[in-house]
């Protein structure tokens, strides 16, 4: 039976899929997650959300970053409302029969008149909304997801009209407009640049941080999903994969982003309300912990060629002063559960290596 455009076509979400997003840090721990079964649109028991493989392999994460979840809050959206190649900054209502699709209503598109880098993204990500699973917090007081109670219906288009570029030239996101404008002319910031740095740094952009992506300190910083740093040939791999791009494996940066080491001026006063005095300010210390070791040596299945990658990525260099040591303190009963986790996970490479 063919099913409409934009409509609910079941899970096929699989549980290796799931353990592949906990295994590389996109759903931390206390979060419960559930496939769902036959039903064609999901049905939720009290508590539970609707998130998307496909949206987890191109920058979602949790815990959601605020401003994901003012954003959502603020247009009346979903995560299902979005589509898998959403873009920003204008909202396109997509359409079956003249009714508001069920997923992938609103679409997200950069204003003409606005300088921003252009993300090669795909045209469509073929049933993406058929990568949908549920989760919800284990411990229902301490929230892991900060994203708003499902509901099934379309949006209702709150605020989709809403520029924020406002008439005055000296308002400061009109200053931050024309200082983007110039990264991109001066400096050669281009729409790849984005996604290699959020590959090549292990973060991900709409998944709650200690700090800013441009004041990360290194492989150790408490922001990333990964200690492994990937080789350039992974990198590319990766941004090809979430987009058309097309990017060599000896690619360069047009603007390399910046680092704690190398942080941007503050030339706004938004900057000095979030971020204070950067020589003053306490940052999350960064915490090696027992999984690094791990980590480091096997790799990850970010991508369907993660299997071969995991032989070419690179150990992170020495630390010139690392931080001693801490170790998380396990109860017998997580101990065990990792051994079989464990098990589990060595069984199956065996038997893909056996196919």
């Amino acid at each position: 039976m063919a099913h409409a455009s934009g409509s609910w076509e079941g899970a096929n979400t699989t549980l290796a899929d799931i353990q592949r997003l906990c295994r590389t840090h996109r759903i931390p721990e206390g979060v419960a997650t559930r496939p769902l079964g036959d039903e064609i649109a999901p049905v939720v028991d009290p508590g539970e959300r609707i998130v998307f493989v496909a949206h987890f392999d191109r920058g979602f994460g949790l815990l959601a970053s605020t401003f994901f979840r003012a954003f959502l809050e603020f247009f009346g959206l979903q995560p299902h409302h979005l589509p898998a190649n959403a873009r920003l900054f204008y909202i396109k209502a997509q359409t079956t029969d003249g009714e508001l699709r069920a997923c992938g209503a609103a679409s997200l598109y950069p204003r003409r008149d606005v300088s921003f880098p252009k993300i090669p993204t795909v045209d469509s990500v073929k049933k993406w909304q058929t990568t949908f699973f549920s989760l919800k917090n284990e411990n229902p007081a301490k929230d892991l997801l900060n994203l708003p109670e499902f509901s099934p219906a379309p949006p209702a288009k709150t605020n989709w009209g809403y520029c924020p570029k406002p008439a005055d030239p000296a308002a400061e996101v009109n200053m931050l407009l024309e200082f983007l404008g110039t990264c991109i002319t001066r400096d050669r910031l281009t729409g790849v640049d984005l996604l290699c740095t959020f590959i090549s740094r292990r973060v991900l952009p709409l998944q709650r941080r200690a700090h800013k992506i441009c004041y990360m300190s290194g492989w150790l910083d408490p922001t990333r999903t990964s200690k492994v740093q990937l080789s350039l040939e992974s990198v590319a791999r990766r941004v090809n994969h979430i987009s058309q791009a097309k990017l060599p494996d000896n690619w360069q940066w047009g603007m390399e982003p910046f680092s704690r080491n190398d942080p941007p001026a503050l030339n706004f006063p938004q900057m000095d309300e979030e971020d204070g005095d950067l020589a003053a300010k306490e940052w999350e210390a960064d915490l090696p912990g027992p999984e690094d070791e791990r980590d480091r040596t096997t790799g990850e299945d970010e991508n369907p060629d993660a299997a071969a990658q995991a032989g070419e990525e690179q150990a992170p260099p020495a630390a010139a002063a690392a931080p001693p040591l801490r170790v998380r303190k396990r109860t017998t009963r997580q101990l065990e559960a990792a051994v079989k986790k464990q098990r589990r996970l060595q069984q199956k490479q065996i038997s893909e290596a056996a196919g």
